[in-house]
């Protein structure tokens, strides 16, 4: 019996939190968010009105896609940023969300399911503040 036989290999990329920052200026998506949908090209974003939630799903290029990943092996392939103002106001807007000088970090999930990243965009944390989670559930 060896020393490894009662351990358990950790695998890269099961640990990674899947998360967005939201600033002034732009929104980035974590590794784990780019990992979890497989590096897709192109992606579609969807709002719930009701619900205050952002969705991100893969899908093939057309008139209302938005590049995510253009190569996976370039340096900066581990995570995405958007710098599209009318987006951000739009999701800052949609739930309330005060920004601060550093902006904001959403935590989402994976739906393995529909292959689809869900962001609850009224549950936030402010960057430099991460252990406050900000909760504003009516």
């Amino acid at each position: 019996m060896g020393i490894l036989d009662t351990f358990d290999l950790y695998r890269r990329g099961e640990g990674g939190k899947i998360f967005i920052s939201i600033t002034n200026y732009g929104m980035t998506f974590s590794k784990s968010c780019v990992e979890k949908l497989n590096y897709p090209e192109f992606v579609h974003v969807f709002f719930e009105q009701e619900g205050k939630r952002m969705a991100i799903a893969p899908c093939t290029e057309d008139s209302e896609a938005r590049g995510f990943v253009r190569d996976q092996s370039a340096p900066r392939a581990g995570f995405v940023r958007w710098n599209d103002r009318k987006l951000i106001q739009h999701a800052v807007s949609l739930a309330n969300i005060e920004l601060g000088k550093r902006g904001v970090r959403i935590y989402g999930e994976y739906i393995s399911d529909d292959n689809v990243l869900v962001f609850d965009l009224k549950v936030y944390t402010p960057i430099g503040k991460q252990n406050e989670t900000q909760d504003f559930l009516e």
